[in-house]
C-alpha cells in the first residue's frame, strides 16, 4: 500500500474555536464568513474575516491565510498567505504553525524545507494538536526532515488516532500491518483499520481487506467485537 495522501492545510469554520475574549459581534462576523464560505462565496468570507484579522483575531488571521494559499475569494498568493500564518502563530495558534509547516513541508512558495517544518509541526503538536500529531508521526516514519523512528512514528499516530483522526488510525494501522519496527500484528491493524475505514478513510479499506485474509474467521469476529467496543464506549483504551 502507498503512503496516505498528503494533509491539507486546516481552516477554522466554527465559532465555537475562537478565543473566549473575541466580542459577540466579532463571533457574528466570524459566522457569517463561515457561512459564506459553505456556500462557496469565498469573497464575501474573505470580506467577512479579513477586518477581524487586522484587528488581531488569531482564527480570522489563518482563516484569511487559508483564502490565499487556496486562492479563494482572492488571487493565490503563498506569500501574503505566509503573513497572516505567521501573524496567527505569533499569538500561539496551533493551526496557523501546522499551516506554516505544512508549506514548507511542500514547497508551496517557499524552498521545500523539511527540518524547518517539522520544528512548526513538533510546535502545533505541543498543544495535543491531532493534524499536527499526524504529520509529525509521518515525518517519524518516513524519516523526512528528521531520523527515522518508528516508535516514535507509531506512539504519535495513536495518540492522535484516539483523538479519532481518522488518517492516523490508518496509518497506525498501516504500520501494524506492515510490521514497520515490530513484529507485524494482522489483528490489531484489522481493528484500528476497520475504526478508520468507519471513519471515513477509504485507504483503509487494503489493511482490512488484507488482515481479513491473514486472520481466522473467529479472529475476524473477535476484531469485529473489539471495534464495536471501542467506538461505544471510546478510543482512550482501544488497544
Amino acid at each position: 500500500m502507498g503512503q496516505p495522501r498528503k494533509y491539507l492545510t486546516l481552516i477554522f469554520l466554527l465559532s465555537s474555536a475562537l478565543n473566549p475574549v473575541i466580542t459577540l459581534a466579532q463571533a457574528d462576523r466570524f459566522d457569517a464568513g463561515v457561512a459564506a464560505n459553505e456556500r462557496g462565496h469565498y469573497a464575501t468570507a474573505l470580506r467577512a474575516w479579513l477586518p477581524m484579522a487586522e484587528e488581531g483575531v488569531a482564527e480570522a488571521q489563518n482563516n484569511v491565510g487559508h483564502m490565499y494559499e487556496k486562492g479563494l475569494g482572492v488571487a493565490q498568493n503563498y506569500s501574503m498567505a505566509m503573513q497572516w500564518y505567521r501573524r496567527a502563530a505569533e499569538q500561539d495558534l496551533s493551526e496557523a504553525k501546522l499551516n506554516i509547516g505544512l508549506l514548507y513541508y511542500y514547497g508551496y512558495g517557499v524552498a521545500t524545507n523539511h527540518r524547518e517544518a517539522v520544528s512548526w509541526f513538533r510546535a502545533a503538536a505541543e498543544s495535543e494538536l491531532p493534524e499536527a500529531e499526524y504529520m509529525l508521526g509521518l515525518a517519524y516514519e518516513q524519516g523526512t526532515g528528521i531520523d527515522l523512528d518508528y516508535r516514535e512514528a507509531r506512539r504519535l499516530f495513536l495518540k492522535s488516532a484516539r483523538a479519532n483522526y481518522a488518517p492516523s488510525q490508518m496509518m497506525f494501522a498501516f504500520m501494524l500491518q506492515a510490521g514497520e519496527g515490530i513484529d507485524s500484528d494482522p489483528f490489531r491493524a484489522y481493528v484500528w483499520g476497520k475504526i478508520a475505514e468507519l471513519n471515513g478513510s477509504e485507504e483503509a479499506i487494503d489493511v482490512t481487506s488484507i488482515s481479513t485474509v491473514l486472520l481466522e474467521d473467529e479472529e475476524v469476529i473477535e476484531a469485529d467485537n473489539i471495534v464495536r467496543e471501542c467506538l461505544e464506549k471510546g478510543l482512550d483504551n482501544c488497544p
